[in-house]
């Protein structure tokens, strides 16, 4: 049992390493295990569970018809100039007072209206609200959540293979606890964008927002203003991950200039998106 223990997980972790491909946004070649149609249909089961959970808790989706247009061209305008153009984007609007905003892979976005509440919102224009969309997408078109997926698999298969195998030697305590080690990890640790994640969505979308006619600035003040507010139990995750809010805010300020050129570029262009 223990050699086809081994075997498997070897013939597992063969398979990962041969799955190299083309980052779509940066031309390298990187390791994802995944097809487009993977984070498409990944992205679509994401949603479908959010606004299922939304729906219970008695949150209002989609009902605000004018917002939910605006957000609608914010998006054509940005994912026209992205990298993946023609993928199936579309974000949906959630009235509660949380203040986030999400995107899985293949293209599905989320908007919680708390994140332009006029009190604890942090967005207070529609050049800051593109430069939170811009961000999101950059995550979509990097394939973030698919690759991460992908460099967590090995110790995913460690963890599950070790489960399997001291189950079939009657190590119950050990099997349960491998188990769980593994939902932990597959449940908790995978999701979260790691720090060049987040700095590479920041470079990217900054970009995007700009090409798309939105005003770059817009991204280094919702920063600035999240740095202001500290450790504020209101802000979610793209708000109070690492990198810090400063450090996010002065890397993209040694950007500005290239996106400043680009912004303009897009102003004096008549058939911009």
């Amino acid at each position: 049992m223990k050699a086809r223990w081994l075997g498997f997980v070897s013939i597992a972790l063969l398979a990962l390493v041969s799955c190299s491909t083309v980052d779509p946004v940066t031309g390298k070649r990187v390791q994802n295990m995944y097809l487009i149609q993977d984070d498409v249909q990944m992205g679509r089961e994401v949603m479908a569970d959010t606004v299922a959970a939304m729906r219970k808790e008695g949150v209002r989706i989609n009902k605000d018809a004018e917002q939910v247009a605006k957000l609608q061209t914010i998006v054509r305008r940005i994912t026209t100039v992205s990298h993946m153009p023609d993928l199936p984007y579309q974000v949906t609007l959630f009235e509660t007072n949380i203040v986030n905003a999400f995107a899985a892979p293949g293209g599905q976005m989320g908007v919680f209206t708390g994140l332009y509440h006029p009190e604890m919102g942090l967005v207070k224009d529609d050049d800051e609200l593109a430069a939170v969309i811009a961000h999101e997408i950059a995550h979509v078109t990097c394939r973030h959540t698919t690759e991460a997926l992908t460099r967590g698999m090995p110790l995913q298969l460690v963890l599950l293979g070790a489960s399997i195998y001291a189950e079939s030697k009657g190590k119950q305590d050990l099997a349960m606890g491998l188990a769980a080690g593994f939902l932990v990890y597959q449940g908790l640790v995978l999701p979260k964008f790691s720090r060049a994640d987040e700095s590479e969505a920041d470079s990217v979308g900054l970009m995007y927002m700009a090409k798309a006619g939105y005003d770059p600035n817009a991204a280094i003040r919702i920063w600035e203003r999240a740095a202001a507010r500290g450790k504020d139990p209101k802000l979610f995750a793209m708000f109070s991950s690492h990198p810090t809010d400063s450090a996010r805010a002065s890397a993209l300020r040694k950007l500005l200039p290239k996106a400043l050129a680009e912004y303009e570029r897009a102003r004096d262009n008549p058939s911009r998106p």
